[in-house]
C-alpha cells in the first residue's frame, strides 16, 4: 500500500510548483493589483465575514503579510485566487485609506487546471482558516472526489479508506497531520448540526460553543423543544462549557429517545407518508426486517406495561 506522501504527492503547491521545473525559481514571487485577482467561485463555501477580515487588515498593518497568497494565471493572462482569499479581502480594505496595498505580493502558479485548482484550495483552508465546524467539514467533503479517483486510478490503495486519503492530501498540502478519524468524526458532527438542531443551536454549535456530547443531545430533542430551551437559557451563559452544562441539564430533565432512533423515525415516517406506487421487493423486504429487529424492544415495552398495570391493579385493590 502506498504511503500518505505517495498518495497525495501531486497535491502539493511545493510539489506544483518544484515538480514541473526542478527550481522555484521559475515561480517568483510577484505583485498583482489587487483588483486585478478573481476569487475562486469554490471559496463561496467558506464565510468571509466583514470582522474577521477587519481584524485580519488590522494584522497585516501592524505585522505585515506573512503567508503569501497562491494565485493562479489563467490561460487568457488574467489571474485567480486559490488560496487567500481572505488576505485579499483584507488588502481591498486596507488600499482604501492606503495606495501602497493596492497591490500584493503573491506566489504564481501556472499549468493547472479547474480540478487540481479546487483540490488546492479546498486543502489550503482546512488549515489556514478560522473555519467553523460546517466549513471544516465542507473542505474535507469537497476532496472527496480526488480521494477516490486517486483511489480508484492506484489499485494499491484500495484498502485505504477515503478520509484517509482526503488526510493524506491534506497532510501534504499543509505540512500538518489530521487523521482520517478526525475527518470522519467532523464531517458526522456537521451533518447532525445541519439536519437535527434547531436554526438557534445550530448557530452555536457552528461557531464551537458546544461539545459533542451537546449537540447528540440535542439532536434528540424535537426542533420545537430546542427553540424553547434557547430563549429560556440565561443571558449569562457564553461560553462553551456553560451552554454544555446548560444543554446536558435540560436534557436530562427532559429526556427523550436517543438521537439516532429519533432520526430513523423520522425518515420512516417521512417515506410512509408518500411512499412508491409499487414499493420494490426491496424497499418490502428491508421494512419487514425493520420490524424484525425492532419488535424484540415492542415486546418488552409491552411485557412493563402489563407489570406496571398488574401492580397499580393490586394496588387499588388493597
Amino acid at each position: 500500500m502506498s504511503s500518505p506522501s505517495q498518495v497525495a504527492a501531486g497535491f502539493t503547491i511545493t510539489g506544483l510548483l518544484d515538480g514541473a521545473s526542478r527550481t522555484r525559481g521559475r515561480y517568483p514571487v510577484s505583485e498583482i493589483a489587487v483588483a486585478d485577482i478573481a476569487d475562486h467561485p469554490a471559496n463561496a463555501a467558506y464565510s468571509m465575514d466583514p470582522a474577521g477580515i477587519a481584524e485580519l487588515a488590522e494584522s497585516i498593518r501592524q505585522d505585515g503579510l506573512t503567508d503569501l497568497p497562491l494565485v493562479r494565471k489563467m490561460g487568457d493572462g488574467s489571474w485567480q485566487m486559490v488560496s487567500g482569499h481572505r488576505r485579499k479581502a483584507a488588502y481591498a480594505l486596507l488600499a482604501k485609506d492606503d495606495p501602497a496595498y493596492e497591490r500584493m505580493p503573491c506566489r504564481v502558479i501556472e499549468g493547472i487546471d479547474d480540478e487540481r485548482a479546487v483540490t488546492l484550495l479546498h486543502a489550503a483552508n482546512y488549515f489556514t482558516r478560522a473555519l467553523t465546524v460546517t466549513e471544516r467539514a465542507a473542505a474535507t467533503e469537497a476532496l472527496r472526489g480526488d480521494a477516490v479517483r486517486l483511489r480508484s486510478e492506484d489499485p494499491s490503495l484500495s484498502g485505504m479508506r477515503v478520509d484517509d486519503v482526503k488526510a493524506a492530501i491534506i497532510e501534504r498540502q499543509t505540512g500538518r497531520k489530521v487523521s482520517g478519524k478526525t475527518i470522519a468524526r467532523e464531517e458526522r458532527l456537521a451533518r447532525r448540526i445541519a439536519e437535527d438542531l434547531s436554526p438557534e443551536w445550530a448557530a452555536e454549535a457552528d461557531r464551537g460553543n458546544l461539545s459533542a456530547e451537546a449537540v447528540r443531545s440535542l439532536a434528540g430533542m424535537p426542533k420545537e423543544r430546542q427553540a424553547e430551551m434557547h430563549a429560556a437559557m440565561e443571558p449569562w451563559r457564553r461560553t462553551k462549557r456553560e451552554l454544555s452544562d446548560y444543554v446536558r441539564s435540560e436534557g436530562k430533565a427532559q429526556a427523550g429517545p436517543d438521537g439516532r432512533i429519533a432520526k430513523a423515525a423520522r425518515l420512516v415516517a417521512d417515506f410512509l407518508e408518500s411512499p412508491p406506487e409499487s414499493p420494490s421487493p426491496a424497499d418490502l423486504s428491508l421494512l419487514r426486517e425493520m420490524a424484525l429487529m425492532t419488535a424484540p424492544y415492542a415486546e418488552a415495552g409491552a411485557g412493563a406495561r402489563k407489570v406496571r398495570r398488574r401492580a397499580s391493579r393490586s394496588k387499588s385493590s388493597k
